[in-house]
């Protein structure tokens, strides 16, 4: 089917930040099948490039160099006040549903709940993406999400995670209304495939230590304090954090210990290389994101981290457990344990057999999740979706007599 899709976001893009990087992969992958798919992004005065007379072709252009995607997606900007952020989320949905390309779209496409909100208030049909399971952490939007999902006017809901979606489903939204989509990994960007040796030359990482790498946001919040528990107790192997961005507390532990290294955040086309070089790949062995934080343990790098053939090891949490499968493709390890991660990680290094299951495991994981195969589900998804709504939309009366 023909379909006209309206990506709305609220914040700017390019950006480091790891919600554009996914938000733009489902872009470009959902045009790449063939679908006519706008960007509806704010113009933020302070944007290089971002003025009225910035042309479209040419932000689209810019958009897809950075993140290292192809797709013939269009790229529309709506005005958005100087200011604190606060008053910018505040009239980011208003302006984001009434921009010319939302108006002119089948559906709106969001990650954002005001836009959702306000694109069913301006009578559009909307799809919301989210890793979150709001009703489970913030009781007092329940009955909001339940009018927002129950409207005849929303397709659907795409959830990274049936952790997720099981928050969705208690709350009595319809299950034809959720769609489980994880995230995804781009083949293009995890070329040229290097041996673990090559890699490390090439960063002039030494050749013969173990090296244990993780790659993403380098603060608190992810849950690395445990790793530098688990680097404590393995002296000999060497602690790679690749993300680090502005000195802070966290920062400055790391950097007290003798076996941990922080790169600086690197181009998106530039983090398998880091990925090549490691003996184990990292998902900190913490609860803390889930719990805490209020997000999800189940992140991008994970795919990346499958992709790239290496061994993983991870916490044993809920969502982690979607994908990963202890002794298969990864080694799980109880949350918060950091003797049971730094015994893992001795494991791993010691025995070859157990290494080569886990990196041909993952290999074989990769293989139905890239950011491609999510898109033909979610067009399926929103193709069946919209064909129901169809056949119970009441009729069109006829025009009134002259």
């Amino acid at each position: 089917m023909d379909l006209h899709i309206a990506y709305a976001f609220d914040n700017r893009v390019p950006s480091p930040q790891a919600d554009t990087e996914q938000l733009v992969s489902t872009v470009a992958a959902l045009s790449r099948r063939g679908l006519d798919v706008t960007l509806v992004i704010p113009r933020l005065g302070e944007d290089p490039g971002a003025g009225k007379g910035a042309g479209k072709d040419a932000a689209a252009d810019e958009i897809r160099r950075f993140y290292g995607v192809e797709g013939a997606f269009a790229v529309a900007r709506y005005p958005c006040p100087r200011g604190p952020r606060p008053l910018q989320k505040l009239v980011a949905p208003l302006r984001a549903v009434r921009a010319g390309a939302a108006r002119e779209a089948d559906l709106i496409h969001t990650r954002n709940l005001p836009i959702a909100l306000a694109g069913i208030g301006a009578g559009r049909r909307v799809v919301l993406e989210t890793y979150r399971p709001w009703p489970d952490q913030f009781a007092v939007l329940r009955p909001l999400i339940r009018r927002l999902m129950g409207h005849g006017d929303f397709v659907g809901a795409i959830l990274h995670s049936r952790l997720a979606r099981e928050s969705y489903a208690r709350l009595g939204v319809p299950e034809e209304r959720l769609l489980v989509a994880h995230n995804g990994w781009e083949p293009s960007r995890m070329e040229p495939v290097l041996e673990r040796g090559e890699a490390r030359e090439r960063l002039e990482l030494p050749r013969e230590r173990p090296i244990v790498v993780y790659t993403g946001r380098v603060d608190d919040e992810k849950g690395l304090d445990v790793v530098l528990e688990v680097a404590s107790l393995a002296p000999e192997v060497l602690f790679v954090l690749v993300g680090a961005k502005e000195p802070d507390a966290f920062t400055e532990r790391a950097r007290r210990a003798d076996n941990v290294r922080l790169v600086p955040w690197q181009p998106f086309e530039a983090v398998s290389r880091w990925l090549y070089a490691a003996d184990v790949l990292l998902l900190p062995p913490s609860a803390r994101p889930l719990e805490r934080h209020g997000s999800t343990v189940l992140p991008m790098k994970l795919f990346s981290y499958l992709a790239a053939g290496r061994p993983i090891l991870a916490p044993r949490t809920p969502d982690v457990t979607e994908v990963l499968r202890d002794g298969e493709n990864a080694r799980l390890v109880p949350p918060g344990d950091a003797e049971a991660a730094a015994a893992a990680v001795g494991e791993i290094l010691e025995d070859g057999a157990l290494r080569e299951r886990l990196a041909d495991g993952g290999r074989r994981a990769a293989e139905g999740l890239t950011w491609d195969a999510r898109a033909e589900r979610i067009h399926r998804f929103l193709a069946r979706r919209l064909e129901a709504m169809e056949a119970t939309a009441p009729p069109t009366p006829p025009p009134a007599p002259r």
